[in-house]
């Protein structure tokens, strides 16, 4: 019963992340380079360290993790930026129009994480009671960063508040969702860490090559830098001191 209560607050966290940037979309450019550094030090401090501890626990060599890493990387590029972009010419003059629907296949990935960040709480409960507590800490705080992506994310893709709202509901019930598969469904190991890998990879791909430039193009180069830096700061500090 405790997955699914903690889930439920995992869900308000990310509810409140994602209301956040809406109330205050007037700063979406300040929010943005926030949003990029937060999805640029997920994977590098917390994705690939996890998938590498557990990686090194069943000996799968550490080649595979970034083969998995590439694959996200590659597989959102080519959604993206094949799928969701027109190239429009007109009067000799051409140039590249995103489609909203490239909001909503970063977002997935977002809900996709969340749910295994459920699915987490779940599993640290199987090992014991305190083990699930400090992981279900971890993604209450980390959700509301979640939250804050979403929106960022689809709104940036140039998405409507409506549209990104409902999408927020969607990420915010992924973890909840997560939670209560533990319950009835055990994923092995092996495809649990490629996953992790996987979605890594997808997340440097969302965070450098369309939030980051996003930013620096709405923010003053020192505003940019300093809200991205600040979104790698709120990460390092979740994963240092909120791991088992």
């Amino acid at each position: 019963m405790y997955p699914i209560l903690l889930s439920i607050v995992a869900f308000l966290s990310t509810l409140c992340g994602g209301l956040f940037v809406a109330r205050f979309r007037n700063r979406f450019g300040i929010i943005t380079a926030f949003a990029a550094g937060v999805l640029i030090a997920v994977p590098l401090f917390d994705l690939l360290p996890e998938s590498a501890q557990l990686a090194s626990e069943i000996r799968m060599p550490f080649r595979n993790l970034m083969y998995a890493v590439a694959t996200g990387f590659i597989f959102l590029l080519v959604l993206e930026r094949y799928f969701s972009v027109h190239r429009v010419c007109e009067a000799g003059t051409c140039r590249n129009i995103r489609h909203p629907k490239g909001g909503f296949l970063g977002a997935s990935e977002i809900s996709a994480h969340s749910f295994m960040d459920g699915f987490a709480i779940g599993t640290g409960f199987h090992i014991n009671s305190h083990v699930g507590m400090i992981v279900a800490a971890a993604v209450i705080l980390h959700d509301f960063s979640d939250g804050v992506n979403t929106v960022t994310v689809m709104l940036n893709a140039g998405n409507s508040l409506k549209n990104s709202l409902r999408m927020l509901y969607v990420d915010a019930l992924t973890p909840v969702l997560g939670a209560a598969t533990t319950l009835a469904v055990k994923i092995p190991e092996q495809y649990l860490i490629l996953l992790l890998s996987f979605f890594a990879g997808g997340f440097l791909y969302i965070g450098a090559s369309d939030l980051l430039p996003e930013a620096h193009e709405k923010n003053p180069p020192l505003q940019a830098i300093m809200a991205s830096i600040g979104g790698f700061l709120f990460i390092f500090i979740l994963t240092r001191f909120l791991k088992v």
